[in-house]
């Protein structure tokens, strides 16, 4: 008896961990509209060759961004978009450590976006250049997948270790979480010249939603599609790359 009464206490004793689990995880998952945010910093991986005239970005803005002031952007109706790379700075690099599939997912991934993007803004992709095509370059320069069991447990249940509360505090992401960073510019199709640029990167937040490692950056290509789109739309209606689109409706993280 006293060992099916041991067996009974220990079970409800998970049972009440498990609700208390749950009881946290369900706020956070219903809780915010976004599963990343805007890195504290990002380090220019060389892609781009010349950041000189880049500035910190504000707002929604990437984290370093360049507008050519002279450039007329109603002069581009068209985009030519060359392949998404992976450019890396060194062997330690993260893209480095991927395996051969991801990185030709996150190539094809990275790719689809940047076509959403100009055609979502109402451009025509084309193949050859012209005096109204733009030329669109990116690469990624980090990409690490999210630890999903870790991130999972750690969301549900943040209390069970403070080193995550702290790694956060230290570096300005989640624990476990995936994270991406990208460089990107514009350029005449003719002449070479750079019409605009931008350097950024996003981090996970822990989010129980996340059921795949690279959920994390695929909401970071989201976000980056959503306003690359409206700044071209912008772009388009003002005549000018240093214009900012003056409605913020997207995830201000």
């Amino acid at each position: 008896m006293k060992a099916n009464h041991s067996t009974a206490l220990g079970r409800r004793a998970a049972a009440g961990l498990y609700l208390s689990i749950l009881a946290a995880a369900i706020p956070l998952a219903l809780a915010g509209c976004g599963t990343t945010k805007e890195a504290r910093s990002v380090t220019p991986a060389g892609f781009l060759g010349n950041y000189s005239d880049f500035r910190r970005g504000v707002g929604n803005e990437p984290y370093l961004i360049y507008a050519n002031p002279t450039a007329d952007c109603r002069k581009y109706t068209k985009v030519m978009i060359d392949p998404v790379t992976l450019w890396s700075r060194g062997d330690d690099s993260s893209l480095q450590k991927l395996e051969e599939k991801d990185r030709d997912m996150l190539r094809a991934l990275g790719s689809e976006t940047l076509r959403q993007t100009v055609t979502q803004a109402g451009l025509t992709v084309v193949d050859e250049p012209g005096p109204d095509v733009m030329r669109m370059r990116a690469a990624f320069t980090d990409a690490e997948k999210a630890n999903v069991l870790l991130e999972d447990i750690s969301a549900a249940a943040p209390y069970v270790s403070g080193a995550a509360t702290l790694y956060a505090e230290e570096k300005g992401q989640a624990l476990w979480t995936g994270d991406v960073a990208y460089e990107m510019e514009f350029l005449d199709s003719m002449t070479g010249e750079r019409l605009s640029a931008a350097v950024d990167k996003r981090v996970g937040l822990l989010d129980i939603r996340n059921l795949d490692a690279w959920d994390s950056v695929r909401a970071a290509l989201k976000v980056w599609q959503e306003r690359g789109t409206k700044r071209l739309i912008s772009c388009q209606q003002t005549g000018s790359f240093t214009t900012r689109p003056r409605e913020q409706t997207l995830d201000q993280q």
